[in-house]
């Protein structure tokens, strides 16, 4: 049904190139290609770990094999540039699907254009996709954003096994905790009727769907099990697909109320403000992952709580929980201010809290030397500690809930050993719980200890270790190349990790780990398989413990790439804006790359010149003062005192 001429003059959808997305994004430049694949934002690397969902999944594509089959697939642009993430295009589009961003808006401070901006970074550059994987994304405001680069009937990476003839819509916000606005809705309702002329969808139809039948506009809960939508949007679709049939595209919403008894995401207490018809959230601590926690006598164990401010400011260092143990003898830490603290009867606010948001606090529990059930309650959050086993010894990282550990063991350290925890995203199966998790098929593969806990609706493994053990298992400079080569490399990837563990540049906050063993979203990560092979790296390592990159008091961000056409690039040249000491990166002559094609972002460190000036008898120090000049490699554990 075509639209009337005065709903299609009040909305337009602003350009990738009006909302200022970064074109470089979407091609290669020293990045993995994405997968093309219609699970390629999903898709586990382990083929011998399939998870239900992926079951599914491969038994619609022998059912329903036409249903995933790309009309055509581009790999290049004009300039002949390659994609990172290839374009691929539907013959027909279907289905309309809604999603949400599951990002609050309340207490955002943003606008809908940085948000758009920050989401495209994410999706693009965080998750290593190359591009949004939304079509189109709307703010609160009810500005309509293009966002998947490649035109009509591109495909997206919004539906798990369900991307080829659909159209994501992402509204921003999260819809589980609050309402969305009118404006909002409006938008949803005239992108809607705009989408299906343009793919001649019938709004009063019914789909077929990979042998289900839908109607044209469907939630991402309807094809998947997950809350999005959010309740508030999955709940009144049926009148947004009423209004769009009926061409009444600026109606409202009648929004249904909070569901009694039921846990919408995180937060459990709910109430409507009759006045703004907008939901009020309680102030309130609530668990992050389980509240069972084990361990071994003198052991420790991380884990994580989130606080929501409810209407109100709450200033940082406000005590927030009052602490209760059931034994004098357990202790409690929590991160503030860049350090650890000793928790004795309150937990503190580590930074200001604005009206309706949440914040994500980090505590350390230290288990009692005998073994026993104990419990600590925290803000009335009751936490089991199951302690037996054998006495931890002083020197084993710091462990987690779900926790188990490495019978093979560490480097011994006189010192207490920097920790850095690893998801290890690549051995992830996708399972939506811990208990699907088979952490025992890992502990002889890497260091230090796993546990695993749930993130975003599925179960992360994460892999506490020595910054030292971590390097060892680094899977970027093999034994293949040069020994100098190796440690030059070396202090690079340990002064890369460790200004990323720095708590004001962390590049995955408020999560419970400090780096990703991808490559496109942290470093390459293999752990013990990796040592074994390559020895000589290991030796490099160890040569270099504690070894990094400062300029003065400060780390520096230390990019290096594979190789360049015979001279490296500035950060500008990059597109890298306000690049942390950007003079120490300023193009130099790189000879010993000439006539190689570029390959990487050519700013820092290159790969072809590490090993060319290696092969010439230079050694790791003078390769890092040629490509990092004005720095002093400094030990880290001095650098912290």
């Amino acid at each position: 049904m075509p639209m009337t001429v005065d709903a299609a003059q009040s909305y337009r959808i602003i350009s990738r190139d009006e909302w200022g997305a970064d074109e470089s994004y979407l091609f290669l430049n020293g990045e993995p290609q994405s997968e093309t694949s219609d699970t390629a934002n999903d898709k586990t690397s382990e083929p011998d770990t399939i998870s239900q969902r992926q079951k599914e999944c491969e038994e619609a594509h022998n059912l329903y094999p036409e249903a995933f089959k790309a009309a055509r697939t581009v790999t290049k642009d004009g300039k002949g540039r390659t994609y990172r993430w290839p374009l691929q295009y539907s013959k027909s589009v279907k289905l309309i699907v809604v999603h949400h961003t599951a990002i609050p808006n309340t207490g955002e401070k943003r606008s809908s254009t940085e948000q758009m901006r920050a989401l495209y970074e994410m999706h693009a550059n965080s998750r290593g996709w190359g591009d949004i994987g939304y079509h189109y994304v709307i703010g609160d405001d009810g500005k309509i954003y293009e966002g998947k680069a490649g035109g009509e009937y591109v495909v997206g990476g919004h539906v798990y096994c369900g991307n080829v003839g659909t159209v994501g819509i992402s509204l921003m916000g999260n819809f589980e905790l609050e309402l969305p606005t009118q404006t909002q809705m409006r938008s949803l309702q005239w992108l809607t009727a705009r989408l299906q002329d343009t793919y001649n969808i019938n709004p009063k139809g019914t789909v077929r769907f990979h042998g289900k039948d839908h109607p044209p506009v469907v939630g991402h809960r309807d094809l998947l099990s997950t809350d999005c939508p959010g309740y508030y949007v999955a709940e009144t679709l049926d009148q947004v697909r009423t209004h769009v049939a009926s061409n009444d595209l600026t109606a409202s919403i009648a929004f249904p109320k909070p569901p009694k008894g039921k846990s919408t995401g995180l937060f459990t207490k709910l109430k409507k403000n009759r006045q703004s018809g907008m939901v009020e959230i309680d102030t309130g601590l609530e668990s992050v992952g389980s509240t069972a926690l084990t361990g071994r006598p003198g052991g420790t164990a991380i884990f994580l709580v989130q606080y929501r401010s409810g209407n109100n400011m709450i200033r940082a260092r406000s005590r927030i929980a009052t602490v209760v143990r059931s034994s004098p003898r357990i202790g409690l830490s929590q991160e503030l201010g860049g350090r650890s603290i000793v928790v004795q009867s309150d937990v503190l606010l580590p930074e200001d809290l604005p009206p309706r948001s949440v914040q994500t606090i980090r505590l350390t529990v230290a288990y009692p030397n005998d073994p026993d059930t104990y419990t600590l309650n925290i803000g009335g959050v009751k936490y089991t500690l199951e302690v037996s086993g054998r006495r931890a010894r002083t020197d084993v990282p710091v462990t987690g809930y779900g926790l188990q550990e490495n019978t093979v063991p560490t480097t011994r350290n006189p010192e207490p050993a920097t920790l850095i925890r690893i998801r290890l995203s690549t051995r992830e199966a996708n399972a939506l719980s811990c208990d699907a998790v088979d952490l025992q098929k890992l502990k002889t593969q890497y260091r230090g200890t796993l546990e695993c806990t749930v993130i975003d609706g599925r179960a992360a493994i994460i892999n506490s270790i020595s910054l030292e053990d971590y390097l060892a298992g680094l899977a970027e400079e093999p034994d293949t190349e040069p020994y100098e080569k190796q440690r030059a490399f070396a202090i690079a990837a340990r002064t890369y990790a460790a200004y990323y563990m720095q708590e004001k540049y962390r590049k995955f906050p408020g999560m419970p780990y400090d780096g990703d063993d991808s490559p496109a979203r942290f470093q390459s990560y293999k752990g013990i398989t990796f040592e074994l092979k390559n020895p000589r790296w290991v030796k490099a390592v160890r040569s270099t413990t504690d070894n990094v990159l400062m300029i003065g008091d400060a780390l520096i961000k230390p990019p290096y790439f594979s190789s360049d056409d015979g001279r490296t690039r500035s950060p500008e040249e990059a597109g890298w804006k306000n690049f942390p000491h950007a003079e120490i990166f300023k193009t130099k002559p790189d000879p010993w790359c000439k006539g190689m094609s570029m390959n990487g972002h050519g700013v820092g460190m290159s790969g072809c010149g590490a090993k060319g000036q290696a092969s010439e008898g230079k050694t790791a120090e003078q390769i890092l003062q040629y490509y990092y000049p004005k720095t002093t490699i400094i030990d880290l554990k001095r650098a912290a005192q």
